[in-house]
């Protein structure tokens, strides 16, 4: 990544490829911001998100990092300001998901949710931290978390959701750790897109019921939830955004609960 220092602010998005993290990268884009579209293995798709952020008149480069190695982290941080001078915003959006339970989870996939659902984006975090301290700059941190750790457990889904619960939990006290420098803040969103073996006709089903409204909140509401995060006044903030899905009482994944007749 290579760009000249930038008085734009700048966002770096992890997951943002595809799917809701190349969503948010767009809406950062139209807000203004230089936007680091970051990526694991999908580097197609990163190119075309960036893209994407050009034809819009937007600046975006896309940067790749294993979220499972902490050097591949910090160095990311790094080179974002060396790249930028500056880093306003990270998005901690990349999340992995897969289905076990309390009887049949492994050790291995446990440390492999925590390590990047939880792990990362503190690491992101504290390297962050020390770089605008070290250069007197502010900035803000969103974590994105899921409405079903909020106010709606269930027992699918251990191990995400063990690491999920803990980025969540963390909020407050880093609102508190990493002030003045940075201020926290975590979104919590409901069902987005279709997951795991979900067809359309099964997330559009699902969709019709699985919040009172019937309704799902789109990709571009979760991103202007995000960016009003960003605001001066949020710190420690928790943001549910899930159309009422958290009242919906659910002791499965809805993914698995609702399935086209």
């Amino acid at each position: 990544m290579s760009t000249p220092a930038t008085q734009q602010p700048v966002a770096l998005i992890t997951g943002a490829a595809k799917r809701v993290g190349r969503g948010i990268a767009e809406r950062f884009a139209a807000a203004g911001y230089a936007v680091v579209v970051h990526y694991g293995g999908s580097q197609q798709d990163a190119l075309q998100t960036v893209q994407a952020v050009a034809a819009g008149g937007g600046v975006a480069v896309a940067h790749q990092a294993d979220l499972q190695s902490p050097p591949q982290l910090a160095a990311m941080i790094d080179t974002v300001y060396a790249g930028f001078g500056r880093l306003d915003v990270l998005v901690n959006c990349a999340a992995i998901f897969f289905p076990d339970t309390l009887a049949d989870f492994t050790l291995d996939d446990l440390e492999r949710s925590w390590q990047v659902n939880c792990r990362a984006p503190l690491l992101l975090t504290q390297a962050f931290h020390r770089q605008a301290a070290q250069r007197g700059q502010q900035g803000v941190v969103i974590n994105v978390v899921d409405q079903k750790v909020k106010a709606n457990f269930h027992p699918e889904d251990f191990s995400y959701t063990v690491a999920k619960a803990a980025l969540g939990n963390l909020t407050a006290m880093l609102a508190m750790s990493a002030a003045p420098v940075l201020r926290v803040n975590a979104l919590y969103p409901g069902l987005m897109t279709p997951s795991g073996d979900q067809t359309q006709a099964d997330f559009e089903y699902s969709s019709a019921r699985s919040t009172p409204l019937g309704y799902i909140a789109p990709t571009v509401e979760i991103a202007d939830a995000i960016l009003l995060l960003t605001r001066q006044s949020f710190n420690g903030a928790e943001f549910v955004v899930d159309a009422g899905q958290n009242l919906v009482r659910v002791d499965r994944d809805v993914i698995n609960l609702y399935r086209a007749p």
